[in-house]
């Protein structure tokens, strides 16, 4: 497949999966990516060249760069010797020992080739590893340990590599030579990281101080700095992914750039840095998945050995490898207990090492270096272990992805999504959160609530002052009589109780339109119209009802509002449209005032003794601050007239439920609500919607 269609048909692909995983919230999305990636690979008959120098100049050196370029400073410098550690002396260890181990457990693997295989394993998948680490509650040290080592550990996994390949190929090895090659490597790796980098800040200074301030000029720096660093590495055969990774750590010491009158450069380059990090997060494991059905598939079909023996090898392989690293991480633990007794009162716990140990995912990097092994030996013969090999990473890939997903979790007790991917590049925190339960939907609510406040508040200017405190002192309103609540009413009664109510007071609602509408004399066909849009409200928060349908309503709504009003306006004479429009707008007033005066009644009626009073009381006075402020906005009607003033409240409004709804997605995303859950406060959003249009006479 040319590069252009498969770069289209893989940014679709990750378009594709990232939709599905909001709805599949309890899978990660790098499974779904990658399961997407086998499809496409089995059906359309793709398979990609892995090519292991261009795949970590596109993908590699960018997500490397900008990791780095946003790990925390402080911690970064406070755990320099583990990190390094971590991500030298580690990766040796587990080549060496993994590989006697790999050559005893498996004899069909030399032991050169075993000691390749360790270490094409031994690096630990930086995206993959990002994710994960932020989502399992480790100790803060050790999360960060685990981060910072999955920025450098790829350059020594590669050299290991190479010498381990080369050995076997061979029958030479020199740990001098090696060692030589490793120093030089890094040492200079980290000159032309800061140099460049260095460089490359001077010049965008220097431009900004001749009052050059073209934004896509500088944005197109700033993306290429990672791509340019990695290139001029290689070209002199230093670590191109050393030298991103001092150049984005760089980047954290220098003093901003963009700052007071530059900001349109800053937020325009972090946006498209989003995006780049985004697409290419997801196109890594898209591709992982169109390669593992062939890098398996000659294995598989190999007569010499059985298809159940090879799954075997597959879970001995990772068997080692977590080993290795669970006993190096519980190792660290104590060392740095023994270092700090006297501020450390807790003993180390062998269960956090085995945490530690199942994040150490496997990933696309992996997948490119095995997959650079030659297809024939020096002299000509085909390499008949490189099935086997190539077979042996990418079931240990799997299995690395599907027992971090699994097992994690549990050992965490969390019923949160396990995101291996950035899903959301910089998620808005959350406070006031449970990390055992899910919420009950009083608390999602506040949350929700609290959501839609923050935004227009950030929004807030002298110009649109009086709209958005129109809409903050109702939204204050909701919020102070959900606190109200102490009982944490479970979900369902919360939304069987609300979906009563909300009935009675559409219901009572069309009653009493149906009582005044003969006293106003309106035109036949205004009044069936009117009484339409009635019943599509009615129908909007129905707990029948889902997404598609209500989709549909809000359609026919929008239509029959529409209807209404160019009924009204065919009429040639100013006077009759005006008379019209009054008659509706008393017709809404008088039976919303009604409709208020009945919920009173139901809320001076409620039992005190009930279980459920509070609750009750809560409803009634959220349903009543709607139909107020309903009343409100019609009773001042000709104030609001004015385009500019209808098309801003609206705006604000509708974003504020948009707020609201996009905190329903994330509060699911993060399993702290149920979909049932999730669904339910949607549809309340959805009749606020409906209740809020039915009286915006602007359409």
């Amino acid at each position: 497949m040319a590069v252009l269609e498969a770069t289209i048909l893989f940014i679709i692909l990750v378009i594709i999966s990232n939709i599905i995983s909001h709805y599949l919230v309890a899978i990660p999305t790098a499974l779904i990516e990658i399961s997407v990636g086998v499809i496409v690979a089995l059906f359309l008959h793709i398979d990609i060249e892995l090519q292991t120098d261009w795949f970590m100049l596109l993908f590699v050196a960018p997500l490397l760069y900008s990791d780095a370029k946003h790990f925390p400073k402080k911690e970064l410098w406070e755990l320099r010797t583990p990190i390094f550690a971590n991500a030298i002396l580690l990766v040796f260890l587990t080549t060496i020992a993994g590989g006697l181990l790999i050559n005893v457990f498996i004899p069909q693997v030399s032991l050169p080739l075993a000691f390749a295989l360790a270490a094409v394993l031994s690096p630990t998948d930086p995206v993959a590893v990002q994710g994960i680490a932020e989502q399992v509650k480790l100790p803060k040290k050790i999360l960060t340990l685990i981060s910072g080592e999955s920025l450098i550990n790829d350059a020594s996994g590669l050299i290991a590599f190479k010498y381990a390949l080369a050995a076997f190929l061979t029958g030479y090895f020199s740990l001098k030579q090696a060692t030589g090659d490793f120093i030089y490597m890094t040492i200079i790796g980290i000159v032309i990281g800061y140099v460049i980098n260095k460089l490359i800040y001077m010049i965008q200074r220097t431009l900004l101080r001749q009052g050059i301030q073209d934004v896509i000029l500088h944005s197109s720096l700033q993306v290429m700095t990672p791509f340019v660093i990695f290139i001029a590495a290689e070209l002199v055969h230093a670590s191109g992914v050393i030298a991103v990774v001092v150049a984005g750590v760089m980047a954290i010491q220098q003093e901003p750039l963009f700052r007071g009158r530059f900001s349109e450069i800053k937020i325009v380059t972090n946006k498209l840095w989003d995006i780049i990090i985004y697409l290419l997060n997801g196109i890594v494991f898209v591709i992982l998945g169109t390669t593992l059905p062939y890098a398996m598939r000659a294995a598989i079909i190999d007569p010499s050995i059985s298809n159940g023996l090879l799954i075997l090898y597959v879970l001995i392989v990772w068997v080692i490898l977590m080993s290795i690293r669970t006993l190096w991480s519980y190792t660290y633990m104590w060392y740095d207990y023994l270092k700090s007794q006297k501020t450390m009162s807790l003993k180390p716990k062998f269960s956090v090492a085995v945490l530690t140990g199942l994040t150490g995912v496997r990933g696309a990097v992996t997948m490119a270096m095995v997959l650079s092994i030659p297809f024939f030996l020096p002299d000509g013969n085909v390499f008949q272990e490189r099935y086997l090999i190539i077979f042996l990473a990418s079931g240990v890939i799997l299995v690395s992805l599907l027992v971090a997903v699994i097992t994690l979790p549990i050992f965490t007790k969390q019923k949160k999504r396990l995101v291996l991917t950035g899903d959301e590049a910089n998620p808005e925190p959350i406070d006031d959160l449970s990390d055992d339960t899910q919420l009950p939907e009083i608390e999602a609510r506040k949350l929700i609530t609290k959501q839609a406040i923050k935004s227009l508040k950030q929004d807030l200017t002298p110009e649109n002052e009086l709209i958005i405190n129109d809409i903050l002192q109702d939204l204050d309103k909701q919020l102070r009589f959900l606190y109200l609540d102490d009982d944490r009413t479970s979900n369902e009664i919360y939304y069987k109780l609300e979906l009563e109510y909300r009935h009675l007071a559409a219901d009572y609602e069309t009653k009493k339109v149906c009582e005044l509408l003969p006293m106003l004399n309106l035109p036949k066909k205004t009044e069936k119209n009117y009484l339409n849009m009635l019943y599509y409200k009615q129908r909007a928060h129905s707990s029948n009802i889902n997404m598609m349908a209500h989709q549909y309503l809000y359609k026919i709504q929008k239509k029959t509002k529409r209807l209404i009003y160019q009924s009204i306006l065919k009429k040639q004479s100013d006077s009759y449209q005006l008379d019209t429009i009054k008659k509706i707008t008393t017709l809404e007033v008088n039976s919303s005032e009604a409709t208020v005066n009945m919920l009173q009644t139901c809320q001076h009626h409620l039992d005190q003794s009930d279980r459920y009073f509070t609750v009750r009381y809560n409803i009634l006075n959220q349903l009543m601050m709607e139909y107020q402020s309903k009343v409100h906005r019609l009773q001042h009607y000709h104030l609001v007239q004015e385009a500019s003033y209808q098309e801003l409240y609206q705006d604000y409004f509708l974003r504020a439920l948009d707020e609201e709804r996009g905190m329903i997605q994330t509060l699911l995303e993060k399993g702290l609500i149920s979909n049932t859950m999730a669904n339910q406060l949607r549809q309340g959003i959805n009749y606020s919607e409906t209740s809020f249009l039915q009286t915006n006479v602007e359409d």
